[in-house]
């Protein structure tokens, strides 16, 4: 019985991770934006100055990747990227008034989008889900 489960969800988590890569690359294709970039725009809105060595470790990917992330921001003048004052080698990041305002759209955006992925949810399962979804890490952490 509990091998026709792990068969299930093989089956199903890559066909959720897809309809929402799908779902969400749809929406902000209307902004400009492509996946991974709302996200990142939210994070540095957050944390206004954040190096681009944070960026890298709170999106769990190579500094490489931040880089060429930052790069395309840059190019449509959503970021901007300065040498810290006391540190010239390390690079902070904020955003421009546009990068700003695209923030708190997409941002509206995703949130509406999770909320219309948990639609018809009870507070209970919702609890459960959360509680779910972190043994689930903890057991991939181990």
């Amino acid at each position: 019985m509990r091998q026709a489960y792990i068969k299930e969800l093989f089956e199903i988590i890559p066909e959720l991770m897809k309809s929402m890569h799908q779902r969400s690359f749809a929406v902000m294709d209307k902004l400009n934006l492509y996946p991974g970039q709302p996200q990142l725009l939210a994070r540095i809105k957050e944390m206004e100055g954040v190096t681009q060595k944070e960026l890298a470790c709170k999106h769990f990917v190579k500094p490489a990747t931040i880089t060429g992330m930052l790069m395309k921001l840059e190019e449509k003048h959503l970021v901007y990227r300065e040498p810290d004052k006391e540190d010239k080698r390390i690079m902070r990041v904020y955003l421009t008034e546009e990068g700003k305002e695209l923030a708190d759209r997409s941002k509206k955006i995703m949130n509406e989008l999770t909320i219309r992925l948990f639609d018809g949810f009870t507070e209970e399962e919702l609890h459960q889900y959360i509680t779910l979804t972190k043994k689930i890490i903890k057991n991939v952490q181990e």
